[in-house]
């Protein structure tokens, strides 16, 4: 049987594809696609997770919302090969390092070591501030991160105060080495990569480790522009509403049409809001994974607000009844059942939709 003699690392960084432009998800997906590996290996997610569609509820938001789909509709294998303490049969249990560092601090020569871990954060904090791509993540942040893990592991020792991370990287190792494929891409959060190239070089037969070139492709293509319209959007983070608006209208697609009506309901112009959103609902809304449960409960909430009880209601048994929803659109539906939108505390009613409405990613 093959075993893989060629792994590329692809480091994931969560939340952070949305506030990096030159590295969103988009990005990733076609990095793993000039790596022109076999298979995917991805250590953000444990073993069968993707038999439960609940899996898109994973904060590493650039495999469900790009790479996983491409990989699907091209018939590339997708392995789950991550270890998380207290799943069944993974080293450690889920919060043992938070008890690790709460019992540490109960002490003052205990507290010094957490100050002393504490205080490589701070470049990692630093660069984070800034929109990164591909280059300066491997060659700024992995470092200030090996750096940071090198001095918990030496305050902490490896077992619960660091999370277990060697023991689970070296379960990962072994999983990746048991697939039948020369040449795999390993997808991994970031944190994680570190601590996983050591557990993989240290292998009996230790696979040749790569990172992707960080110079493909040179230049964004339309669809990576695109999403990071789109990520802004999402954020709210805009200093020009008018130009966001202008920008989203150029752009043929429902996700685009949810963030415009967004924006539109920001000025109380309901019944334009509401014809954006239900132009959205006669188009085909089911991607990205988070737009059904999203668009879904905004127009709900604004059927609320313009009176229309029954539709509002339908559109919120739409979210609980969809195979997977964003906890949040959930919240806002269940909230909207319960409660016409608009009759609760204004305060409340921000709490139910989140940031700029339903949305809260």
């Amino acid at each position: 049987m093959n075993r893989p003699s060629e792994v590329v690392v692809v480091p994931l960084v969560g939340p952070f594809h949305t506030r990096f432009p030159r590295y969103n998800a988009v990005r990733v997906r076609e990095v793993v696609r000039a790596a022109e590996v076999e298979a995917l290996a991805v250590a953000a997610l444990p073993p069968g997770a993707l038999a439960d569609p609940g899996w898109q509820g994973t904060h590493e938001l650039a495999l469900p919302l790009a790479v996983v789909p491409w990989a699907v509709r091209h018939g590339m294998p997708v392995h789950t090969v991550g270890s998380f303490p207290g799943l069944p049969g993974e080293p450690g249990e889920a919060d043992d390092e938070r008890d690790f560092v709460a019992y540490l601090e109960q002490f003052e020569a205990g507290a010094e070591r957490v100050r002393r871990v504490r205080g490589t954060q701070a470049p990692l904090e630093e660069l984070l501030r800034t929109p990164l791509d591909l280059k300066r993540i491997l060659a700024e942040l992995l470092p200030a991160i090996d750096a940071h893990q090198a001095r918990r592991a030496a305050e902490f020792g490896e077992g619960p105060g660091t999370g277990w991370l060697a023991a689970r990287s070296a379960v990962v190792a072994e999983r990746v080495a048991a697939l039948p494929y020369r040449r795999v891409a390993l997808l991994a959060g970031v944190d994680d990569v570190p601590e996983l190239r050591k557990a993989l070089a240290a292998m009996s037969s230790p696979p040749r480790l790569e990172y992707p070139d960080a110079a493909l492709p040179a230049e964004p293509g339309a669809e990576e522009r695109t999403r990071s319209l789109l990520d802004v959007a999402m954020l709210g983070d805009t200093n020009d509403p008018e130009a966001l608006l202008g920008a989203l209208r150029a752009v043929d697609a429902p996700e685009a049409r949810y963030h415009e009506a967004n924006l539109i309901l920001e000025h109380g112009e309901l019944a334009d809001a509401l014809a954006v959103l239900e132009l959205a609902l006669r188009s085909d809304f089911a991607e990205p994974y988070y737009l059904p449960g999203f668009l879904l409960a905004r127009i709900g909430q604004v059927y609320d607000l313009v009176g229309d009880r029954q539709a509002a209601l339908r559109s919120y048994r739409g979210v609980l009844a969809l195979d997977f929803a964003p906890a949040e659109a959930v919240e806002a539906a269940a909230a909207g059942i319960r409660e016409a939108f608009g009759t609760v505390e204004p305060r409340h009613a921000e709490a139910q939709a989140g940031e700029g409405g339903a949305d809260a990613r």
